[in-house]
């Protein structure tokens, strides 16, 4: 259970690390698939790519942890890196976005990580 735990994390790792690379390269048409009803104004775009930096670089602790880091620890940190989904689809659904990226994207991506923390909880 926890090796399945540990490569749901590395898989969710690897994920927002590309969110963010795409967030660098293509930050406007990344940020329509947020679930925001509005696009910042093109000359914002420079605040889209700094959710790129925030995303790749939350890839990058996340390799490290598996890297570096025994199980049960990368389960508490993934717990807390949790929150970034979390906060995200709080953020769609109070802005009156679009209810099926709040749960198909970012609530979807809370309850695998969540799996995942259980997983490895749960085998170590």
């Amino acid at each position: 259970m926890t090796t399945v735990g540990l490569i749901i994390a590395a898989a969710a790792g690897a994920a927002i690390f590309g969110v963010g690379l795409c967030y660098l390269i293509i930050p406007r048409g990344m940020a329509d698939s947020f679930g925001l009803t509005h696009l910042p104004q093109a000359s914002a775009t420079s605040w889209l790519r700094v959710k790129g930096v925030r995303d790749a670089v939350a890839g990058v602790v996340a390799a490290v942890l598996l890297v570096a880091a025994e199980p049960i620890v990368v389960a508490w940190c993934v717990l807390a890196f949790t929150l970034i989904p979390i906060g995200d689809a709080a953020l769609v659904l109070g802005s009156r976005g679009k209810k099926t990226a709040a749960w198909g994207i970012h609530g979807s991506t809370a309850a695998l990580m969540l799996l995942s923390v259980g997983l490895i909880l749960g085998g170590a």
